[in-house]
């Protein structure tokens, strides 16, 4: 029969030794005894246990000064260590503690309470070696995968740099990079035929879409993007694989700003002006859902405020990486890593920061932070303060969000409401885009 564990009994009192191997011996645990603090340190230098049980009242050396210096050596300091004493005096059981001890127990012993605690800090100090160990697994891992995009990166970054002047398929100048981001980077370019000039977004090579089957999926995905026309998205004019395998896709050309430029300008905007950008952006976003495509990556710097001679023109931009649905459903494209969660964690819904099935309401919780955002300057939901972007993703799947009232008590209540609804954790609590378009736009003219 298997050992249930490796244990190590320190005791300078064989009645006590005896007693305590036979309770645990008899279960199937493995046992080995020290008689005083010296040999015990030479006992686990030789091979560590995953449990110690120390007296604390030895001659040469006594429990406590045993254990600190096992946990002051990195190479013993994994394993838990249960003091065991005839003395119930609360300031021994506080030192025991204070030296790393994790339990406590006191004489004569009583074979259910030492089984049921041994048992115990077996289980926590088991769970906590396996997740240590995948723990470092994972660091590995990550190691390698920042390393390869690192080296990706500076691949494309120099390619980047080195393709204004190229001509793809005969028929797209890149003359200057005007943008860069995680996907790629972006170029005014001209088309040479229509001497019109256009923008071209060139793709950066990721998992999924550096291989043959992932470049052609791409195309599959381009045909996709391109079957949403509306006003407030950017009109898709092309899309392709050059000769030389760079994935691209031809847009009308933007001149203007994204809505995060406006934002760190001015910090927040007046209701009349948000409803002016928010009710376009719900409005594509309807057509978009009608057509079965999900956004996922609504943020403000994928909001452009195009400046025409007629005005300004509010244009979504990167559905690039939009979910495709067929009218069954059933996802057919995602253009981004296969299996990856996409979109920018803080506009991130609760579906999509869990990996679930996202709708068209995924889209309006993220349009509900921004507009949060755009009213009064801040985010919904506190930092995830040592925990970071984790921590805050924590926050949004238990927590409510902060009352934008309470923030801002100048905020119509109506508008307070609409803002609680689109930020709602389940999706079929919240508004659709064109509710939401029809709400804002009859509230802003109320105020």
């Amino acid at each position: 029969m298997s050992s249930k564990g490796d244990i190590v009994i320190v005791d300078d009192n064989l009645n006590n030794l005896t007693l305590l191997a036979g309770i645990l011996r008899e279960v199937g645990y493995q046992v080995r005894v020290a008689k005083s603090g010296r040999q015990a340190i030479e006992l686990v230098t030789f091979q560590l246990p995953e449990l110690m049980m120390l007296d604390i009242e030895m001659p040469d050396m006594d429990g406590f000064e045993v254990c600190r210096r096992l946990k002051a050596d990195k190479a013993l300091r994994s394993f838990p260590v249960i003091f065991i004493s005839a003395l119930d005096d609360t300031r021994d059981k506080v030192k025991g503690f204070e030296v790393g001890g994790v339990d406590y127990v006191t004489k004569p012993f009583h074979s259910k309470e030492v089984l049921a605690r041994v048992a115990t800090q077996l289980e926590l100090y088991r769970l906590r070696r396996d997740l240590e160990i995948r723990n470092v697994e994972l660091a590995k891992r990550n190691e390698e995968l920042i390393e390869a995009h690192q080296r990706t990166d500076r691949v494309f970054s120099a390619l980047s740099e080195a393709l204004p002047g190229t001509v793809l398929d005969e028929k797209y100048r890149l003359d200057i990079k005007i943008g860069s981001g995680g996907f790629g980077a972006v170029f005014r370019a001209m088309h040479l035929d229509l001497d019109r000039p256009v923008a071209v977004k060139v793709f950066r090579p990721i998992p999924g879409n550096d291989s043959p089957e992932g470049l052609e999926r791409f195309r599959r995905e381009g045909i996709a993007a391109s079957r949403l026309t509306h006003p407030n998205a950017v009109e898709i004019h092309d899309f392709g694989i050059s000769s030389n395998g760079i994935a691209y896709i031809v847009m009308e050309l933007l001149r203007g700003f994204t809505l995060s430029a406006t934002l760190s300008d001015k910090k927040r905007l007046p209701l009349a002006r948000c409803a002016e950008i928010v009710v376009p952006i719900c409005e594509v976003l309807s057509d978009a859902h009608t057509a079965g495509i999900v956004h996922r990556d609504i943020k403000p710097s994928n909001v452009f405020l195009h400046q025409t001679k007629r005005g300004e023109v509010v244009k979504v931009v990167d559905f690039g990486i939009a979910k495709i649905i067929l009218n069954d459903n059933k996802e057919v494209t995602n253009i981004t890593e296969a299996g990856s969660v996409v979109g920018t964690s803080d506009y991130m819904s609760p579906e999509q920061l869990t990996g679930e099935e996202c709708s068209g309401q995924s889209d309006v919780y993220s349009v509900g932070i921004m507009l949060y955002q755009m009213l009064v300057g801040q985010m919904p939901f506190k930092s995830g303060g040592q925990f970071g972007s984790l921590g805050t993703t924590i926050k949004r799947l238990i927590e409510e969000p902060i009352s934008i009232g309470s923030v801002d008590s100048s905020i119509p209540a109506n508008v307070q409401t609409l803002i609680e609804k689109t930020l709602a954790r389940e999706p079929d609590k919240r508004p659709t885009a064109r509710q939401l378009a029809v709400e804002l736009a009859a509230l802003s003219t109320k105020t």
